[in-house]
């Protein structure tokens, strides 16, 4: 895949609205984090995961 084929694909509507969804999900996690953070460390984790993996794929690129 070269870089103009990323820019093209990330130009696509349909990954926007993907990524619009994923950025949704980030922010419905920070937003339980808010409420809940602190009474089960497991969960935190689960969700801090959740949050950075989503980052994650979010600021993937590809250079040629």
């Amino acid at each position: 895949m070269t870089r103009e084929d990323w820019l093209a694909w990330k130009a696509d509507p349909v990954t926007q609205a993907f990524f619009e969804a994923c950025e949704e999900r980030i922010e419905e996690a920070k937003d339980i984090l808010s409420v809940s953070a602190g009474m089960d460390g497991d969960q935190d984790n689960l969700m801090r995961g959740f949050i950075k993996a989503y980052r994650e794929m979010m600021e993937f690129e590809v250079n040629d």
